[in-house]
């Protein structure tokens, strides 16, 4: 009878007292052989396990052996697994997106939190967004540089709201609706791209120079602003509907050094001004006489209207946001000096500076909005050329952008200092 035999009596029950007993004793044997191989990692000398009696028991050995390995590889296999899905759930989502854009950073506002998109937009929109400054983002994080994003408007001269919502794909920024945000077009203001007959001639002297030059027929006009000369925007002005409120791009008839247009913007009765910088000089090429300004549509708010809680180093980028400084118990402070300093000619220099020196330092930020499609000309080589600029010239105004109603924009078309208006409706 085979020991293979004696086992299938010995589960039918059908053994014998005492050769039960001697089944049990090699079922024991085996069992602690079988844990010392598994501790041990390997298979001893077979002489030194087994008689010559036991050729049946070595089967037996090398399946327990077998088994062993296998459960030891399937521990293995299970651990290497959970680790990776715990990997590839909770750490490769924020791996990933290290490498892109990041809006969710949060960025503490004393006992508020706000986000990195937060502070980007609120110095993005200062600069190149007239009449539509957003100063807050919310953020949701989806994982591997995925984010849903909605920026409120906080603050409007219609009476309605109209929020802004996107998502941000590793690092490419999409919106669903383009034209909220979207930047003036090109020639909103006369100086934009202005041919002069000297530096310091104004914008009527500038016409009348280009339609000379250009020998104009009677009655045909030149014009580089979209709002036209002071007569088209006077008849364009007429026809609006005095129910509606307007963004104004408002060009002057001089470029005026910042002191004087301070002094000059006080006197309207208009709110949140921004004011268009120039950022370029006027060049004149070898043997023509005429001086050419090809400047961008970049500013600053010079009196907000509104004020939110944002965190920034103030050592590193001095008056970025006025009126936006967090005292000790987390509100904002000294709101009302901000818009008395923005009248400044030096505060005023150094806001405008820190915002580009800022938006500088973004520098995945601003690739994403330079590469968006909505922002114009907007680019890290705009940011350097307006700060060159500004440095060595300081701070001269071409024209500014105000939302007002229609009786508002009749007397400012009407005043000398004013050479067209060009208008949006505000929705």
């Amino acid at each position: 009878m085979t020991y293979r035999e004696l086992i299938e009596l010995y589960k039918a029950g059908e053994l014998e007292l005492e050769q039960q007993k001697k089944i049990e004793q090699d079922i024991e044997r085996q069992e602690a052989i079988g844990d010392y191989l598994y501790e041990k990692e390997e298979i001893p000398e077979l002489g030194d396990v087994f008689t010559e009696k036991d050729d049946t028991d070595f089967v037996k050995v090398v399946n327990r052996s077998i088994r062993s390995a296998f459960r030891k590889l399937g521990l293995a296999v299970l651990a290497v697994t959970l680790v990776l899905v715990l990997f590839i759930q909770f750490c490769l989502p924020s791996v990933v997106s290290r490498f892109y854009y990041n809006p969710a950073k949060e960025a503490k506002a004393g006992q508020s939190t706000q986000t990195q998109f937060s502070r980007d937009m609120a110095a993005y929109t200062e600069l190149f967004l007239p009449g539509k400054r957003r100063v807050s983002a919310t953020v949701e994080s989806k994982g591997y540089g995925d984010y849903n994003f909605t920026i409120p408007q906080t603050f409007s001269m219609t009476g309605t709201m109209t929020d802004v919502s996107g998502y941000i794909t590793r690092g490419k920024i999409h919106y669903y609706d383009s034209n909220v945000l979207k930047t003036p077009v090109g020639n909103s203001f006369f100086w934009n791209q202005a041919d002069a007959k000297s530096k310091t001639s104004s914008a009527s002297e500038n016409v009348a120079y280009m339609e000379k030059v250009a020998d104009l027929k009677e009655g045909e006009s030149i014009s580089t602003s979209a709002g036209g000369n002071k007569e088209d925007s006077k008849a364009y002005i007429k026809d609006l509907d005095s129910r509606k409120m307007y963004l104004a791009y408002v060009s002057l008839e001089n470029i005026m050094d910042y002191p004087s247009f301070a002094k000059y913007i006080q006197k309207q009765k208009i709110n949140e001004v921004w004011c268009g910088v120039q950022t370029n000089a006027f060049d004149s090429l070898d043997g023509d006489p005429s001086y050419t300004l090809h400047t961008s549509n970049i500013g600053f708010v010079c009196n907000p209207s509104s004020f939110s809680p944002i965190a920034w180093n103030d050592k590193k980028y001095p008056n970025l946001f006025p009126g936006c400084k967090i005292n000790k118990d987390g509100w904002i402070d000294e709101a009302d000096s901000a818009i008395k300093n923005l009248y400044k000619g030096k505060y005023a220099k150094q806001h405008f500076l820190s915002l580009l020196n800022y938006l500088t330092d973004q520098e995945k930020f601003v690739q994403m909005m330079s590469e968006s499609g909505n922002t114009g000309t907007f680019n890290a080589g705009i940011l350097a050329q307006a700060k060159s600029y500004v440095k060595k010239h300081g701070l001269h105004i071409y024209g500014y952008a105000t939302v007002t109603d229609k009786e508002t924009l009749e007397e400012l078309i009407n005043q000398k200092e004013v050479y067209s208006i060009y208008t949006e409706e505000m929705q």
